[in-house]
């Protein structure tokens, strides 16, 4: 059985399969009253939540075109600090909560509390002691200096980003991927995950290859 956890009216899993498509089973005994009573109330609080967050979605939009893979609606990809060396970590959102993981290892689950300003709350130990550099990061991820974030959770075919200055961001594919197919697609949509006016250059190019395509935003 999942163990849950309160998040205002609304409840957070804390389960990794949580954050997978699954059936929801049986209800425990007494709980499907509960949230029934708990949801009429729980809408306001809905509607602020997903109300700060509407933004941000509607630059993730799902769409697909030939081998290039699904935009991802809220997955966010980037490096943190650890007493390891530097690791990446990977926030994925599943209702109101996000799932929490530092390489492969799933650390746990967060969210944004209403009563306190929608600051990032979590109650497992291992997501606790690198809490101030996700909410960091996700805070400037719609930001040119965060936009690495947001591509690479967006596209799992961007492996690495590395800034060659401050508008230029060099995007390097898995050897694997068409970099014209690739290159086509992401500057027909990269407009969507844009939430900055800066300008910005991205230089796409595949792992090993030195030939690249160049694809300017904002200009």
């Amino acid at each position: 059985m999942q163990n849950h956890k309160p998040i205002g009216l609304i409840r957070c899993s804390t389960g990794i399969k949580a954050f997978n498509n699954r059936p929801l089973g049986k209800w425990p005994e007494g709980y499907a009253g509960t949230l029934l009573t708990g949801a009429a109330i729980g809408i306001s609080l809905m509607a602020f939540i997903l109300g700060g967050r509407q933004k941000r979605r509607k630059h993730l939009k799902n769409k697909t075109s030939g081998s290039i893979s699904k935009l991802n609606m809220e997955r966010y990809i980037f490096d943190i600090a650890t007493s390891d060396g530097i690791k990446q970590a990977i926030v994925e959102g599943s209702g109101e909560c996000y799932s929490v993981k530092l390489e492969n290892s799933f650390l746990g689950t967060m969210w944004q509390d209403p009563g306190q300003g929608m600051q990032w709350k979590t109650e497992d130990a291992p997501v606790q002691q690198y809490l101030w550099e996700i909410a960091g990061a996700l805070s400037e991820a719609f930001s040119r200096n965060g936009f690495p974030t947001i591509l690479k959770g967006a596209y799992p075919e961007i492996i690495q980003t590395a800034w060659k200055s401050s508008e230029t961001l060099e995007v390097t594919l898995d050897p694997v991927t068409d970099l014209e197919v690739f290159s086509t697609f992401l500057r027909d949509e990269v407009s969507n995950l844009v939430d900055f006016e800066e300008q910005l250059d991205l230089v796409v190019k595949k792992k090993g290859d030195a030939y690249f395509k160049f694809i300017g935003i904002n200009r």
